[in-house]
């Protein structure tokens, strides 16, 4: 009796939502449910678009497709360079990516600039207490792992130029357990570029690989700089300078 007790509460389990509930069980939920902001609900979107209502009323058209300064700066996304590059380097093409890493699709522009749009010298400047020297390749592969959503930093490192410390002093947790992904199986592997032997090491580091790279021509110089977020200085990398000297273009 007990046997046919058993195996009707097991059909039962089959035929019901009780099986899939079960099984979302399994799955690593979000904490919560938010809001997303889009176009119609985003105070910040409201505030650009604003914002914007006002610049258009005093905008000088601005036709030339070539910059003033025949110079191209590739340095990095951190909000904290955005004064300094709108006072230093007005009229200037500016690309900028994580950590200002030269990456292949940064050669891809940097070939168009000096072949097309006439640019002349590449100005490379990566600054202190950067994003890129607080994690390593396994912190973000086990923190996207965990969860899709962000993540806080829970303990600072490397803050100023020296002394280097190691990029696993900084501490991330995430803050969800929502949606998590498997390196190199969920999504293609990524080399996230960090630094990892400090400023000097990775400026002239990006400064040779551009200086070296076949596509861009020897007479073109390339300038390999730090900008101290709590100074303001831009500090020259002696090494980089060195390395990213112009020289003679000689054609085979």
């Amino acid at each position: 009796m007990n046997k046919w007790l058993l195996l009707v509460l097991l059909t039962f389990c089959f035929i019901t939502p009780c099986s899939a509930e079960q099984t979302k069980k399994k799955l690593a939920p979000c904490d919560k449910h938010e809001v997303v902001p889009n176009e119609h609900n985003s105070p910040l979107f409201a505030a650009i678009m604003a914002a914007d209502d006002v610049f258009e009323t005093t905008y000088v058209p601005q036709p030339d497709l070539f910059a003033p300064r025949k110079a191209a700066i590739v340095t990095c996304m951190d909000y904290r360079l955005n004064d300094f590059l709108s006072v230093v380097t007005p009229g200037t093409y500016i690309l900028r990516n994580a950590g200002g890493r030269v990456t292949e699709d940064w050669i891809r522009s940097l070939v168009i600039l000096y072949k097309l749009l006439e640019v002349e010298e590449i100005f490379l400047i990566q600054h202190t207490d950067c994003g890129m020297q607080k994690f390593t390749d396994k912190v973000m592969k086990d923190l996207l792992e965990g969860s899709l959503v962000k993540a806080t930093l829970v303990q600072n490192c490397n803050v100023t130029l020296e002394p280097v410390q190691d990029n696993n002093v900084c501490k991330w947790k995430n803050t969800s357990k929502c949606c998590g992904k498997e390196a190199c199986i969920d999504y293609d592997c990524i080399d996230w570029l960090t630094i990892k032997e400090g400023l000097f090491k990775s400026v002239l580091e990006d400064v040779k690989k551009i200086r070296n790279h076949p596509l861009i021509p020897s007479n073109i110089p390339v300038y390999g700089l730090i900008f101290d977020v709590i100074t303001g200085d831009l500090i020259p990398v002696p090494k980089a300078m060195k390395a990213g000297r112009a020289k003679p273009l000689y054609c085979k």
